[in-house]
């Protein structure tokens, strides 16, 4: 093959760390050294060197690699030269796809000493693929070798990595032991109170921003002994982000714990590292003292699934979203606030803040309404952590022993019910596989278009993670309900933390409720409306507080004086109307008498009209008042007579009689006197 004078013979070294420990042969001084020589003595000119020092042979994003494939593809290069196979890669699928496909493309002559690879001569090359594969199985031999060592250390409890969490610093005496660096710790605790009383990642970081505290790589770079930060990219040092507090949030080693094997690399060659699942993770626990408690840690966790974002559409977050379900479907109820209504009246009623079910109207999953007003709910929820809270304090004994005994006549339906509907979850779970496949080929194929395979997609995905999300709280729940005693005593110990509070804040509630199931509405209206709410408690689930008899009067006396405001509100209502409607046609009467005066026709009849009407009406008045008149007369004198007959109960009837005719008698003289000093109405 005829070669340009003026193209470059590009020589090659490479060495990593694992290269070095075979010795100096392998050097990058000596790989030089041996290739000018190889070079002089085939005389082979304008000779350049590209070398990369410290590189994996497994990774081709190698600066000095990607400067020479570079300058083959700007025709510079018509020679490149190696000392082995080895050093150009250890992937057999790349190195083959130069060493086949890029030089020969290329006319790029390529040569391999050690290994008598020429490709000017292709009787030399047949050995090559499987010398890419050897030098590949190298490479994943090594990186199984680390691997079992990382393991070992991890497996022992010794740390593999130098970046600790934040809130921990190193003990000068033992490397591999952590104690608590008390200023970074305070903010730790910060970041869980603000999770524990309902508040998402999002919105700790701008709490956390406005109270002016470092970030913490910024307050590792800054402390007295700091070191660099490995992700030095901020922009303020005091702009706190979702992401770090989530993973602040994440880390269980705040219960005293050290972690191990967080990420996992799966494939050598693409270095890329996967989150551990949960069965994967090394952990010892209490090695080192703890920041957060376990009770709050795992409380933290269970609230920040109930987040609700707030999104555009009107559709707010509430103190009890994330924690209301619909009791037949067991989908998330949704919350809508007034804003989202859009009234031009700019009225606002009541109604407006509620909970719906959110697939109500999904065409994919079949629900009613099961709607409920917010401030119904909220003062249900408030009344039931009171009302157990008192009961706990005051009959300790008793609850205990309610919890024991509940425990083993709920526990077999609630794990029966609990295990049918987390069947249930998982058969849908699979269910939604199967349609995310066949979404798949379908679009695959172009029987389904992309616009419609995105937005199905989008909606299958969602479910699924709905239902992985319920099925994990719900197995969480039933190993809970193993252990009832323990959990009495957790819920006393609860009560007792907040046994002196006035306000239900939302730290309360979160610790307190664990769910809220809300059922179809039974009937009626307004108040007269009945609904089914189970609301569950954190430990103890449903518990049932024994009423009281002075609870009961109380309740009744509470139903009696509200059915009877109900009563004088409505006839308010009514005589305000009828105000309402007097004062309207008194002014339309006096409109049309003044039309009438002025000498309007029209209105001379229409006023004519109004005069024969009340005068009728006037007659109908007094034929109804002479009627009810007579009846009560009538009345009045059957109990008069049953009364001087001695009838007990008459005689009762008799003194309402006579005081009804103290009263008439006066109005009448009332009248009288109203009469006389009214001045006749001119004709």
């Amino acid at each position: 093959m005829s070669r340009q004078k003026n193209k470059l013979t590009a020589l090659y070294e490479r060495l990593s760390k694992d290269d070095e420990l075979q010795g100096e042969s392998n050097s990058i001084t000596n790989q030089k050294q041996y290739l000018e020589e190889y070079a002089e003595a085939k005389g082979l000119k304008n000779i350049r060197h590209y070398t990369d020092d410290g590189y994996s042979g497994v990774t081709f994003n190698r600066p000095g690699f990607q400067k020479m494939i570079a300058d083959v593809e700007s025709g510079l290069i018509d020679t490149i030269c190696v000392k082995d196979m080895s050093r150009l890669g250890r992937n057999y699928l790349k190195v083959g796809y130069y060493t086949e496909i890029l030089f020969p493309e290329k006319e790029i002559r390529f040569i391999a000493i050690n290994n008598g690879i020429d490709s000017d001569v292709p009787t030399d090359n047949d050995f090559t693929p499987f010398l890419n594969i050897m030098n590949e199985w190298y490479a994943k031999d090594t990186s199984k070798k680390i691997k079992a060592i990382f393991q070992s250390r991890m497996k022992s409890g010794k740390r593999c990595s130098g970046a600790i969490p934040y809130g921990y610093k190193h003990d000068p005496e033992d490397k591999n032991h952590l104690i608590i660096d008390e200023e970074a710790a305070r903010n730790v605790r910060r970041i869980y109170q603000l999770a524990i009383e309902g508040n998402g990642p999002a919105q700790i970081a701008d709490v956390m921003t406005q109270e002016h505290i470092l970030i913490p790589s910024a307050y590792l770079e800054r402390a007295e002994d700091g070191e660099v930060s490995r992700n030095h990219s901020y922009h303020d040092p005091y702009v706190w982000n979702a992401t770090a507090v989530s993973g602040i949030l994440d880390k269980q080693e705040y219960m005293g714990h050290t972690v191990l094997g967080k990420t996992i690399c799966d494939n050598f060659k693409t270095k890329k590292r996967r989150k551990a699942r949960p069965e994967e993770l090394i952990i010892f626990e209490n090695t080192h003292d703890a920041i957060i408690d376990e009770e709050t840690w795992n409380q933290a966790q269970k609230l920040r699934k109930r987040v609700i974002k707030r999104v555009a559409n009107g559709t707010y977050k509430h103190r009890l979203s994330g924690l209301v379900y619909c009791a037949d479907c067991g989908s998330r109820m949704s919350y809508r606030s007034p804003e989202a209504q859009h009234r031009k009246s700019g009225k606002v009623y009541d109604s407006d803040s509620n909970f719906a079910c959110s697939a109500y109207g999904n065409k994919y999953k079949e629900c009613t309404f099961h709607f409920i007003k917010a401030s119904s709910l909220d003062q249900l929820v408030d009344d039931a952590i009171r009302r157990v809270a008192k009961y706990v304090l005051t009959n300790q004994k008793e609850f205990m022993e309610q919890i024991g005994q509940l425990s083993d006549t709920y526990s077999e339906r609630y794990l029966k019910e609990s295990q049918k509907e987390i069947k249930a979850a998982k058969s849908r779970i699979q269910e939604l596989d199967t349609l995310i496949k066949n979404l798949y080929e379908g679009n695959v194929s172009g029987k389904i278009p992309d616009r419609h395979f995105e937005r199905m997609m989008k909606e299958y995905d969602a479910e699924q993670q709905e239902l992985e999300a319920k099925v994990e709280e719900m197995e969480q729940e039933l190993r809970q309900k193993e252990e009832p005693e323990e959990n009495g005593a957790c819920f006393v110990r609860l009560v007792k933390k907040y046994q002196d509070f006035d306000e239900i804040t939302p730290q309360i509630l979160y610790e307190f409720i664990d769910r809220i199931a809300v059922h179809e509405a039974e009937g009626g209206r307004g108040t007269e409306r009945t609904q089914r709410i189970d609301i569950y408690f954190n430990f103890i689930g449903q518990f049932p507080v024994p009423i009281s008899k002075e609870e009961l009067e109380q309740e009744r006396k509470r139903q009696i004086e509200q059915k009877k405001n109900k009563e004088e509100e409505k006839r308010e209502r009514k005589r305000a109307n009828a105000r309402r409607f007097s004062q309207k046609r008194k002014e339309e009467r006096a409109r049309i008498k003044a039309a009438a005066e002025a000498g309007d026709e029209e209105a001379q009849k229409q006023y004519e009209e109004i005069l024969a009407k009340e005068k009728a009406r006037r007659e109908r008045d007094r034929e109804s008042n002479k009627k009810s008149y007579r009846k009560r007369k009538e009345k009045a004198r059957a109990i008069e007579e049953a009364a001087k007959a001695g009838d007990p109960e008459a005689l009762k009837e008799y003194e309402k009689v006579l005081e009804e005719r103290r009263k008439e008698a006066e109005r009448a003289k009332k009248w009288r006197d109203k009469q006389k000093n009214k001045a006749p109405e001119p004709t």
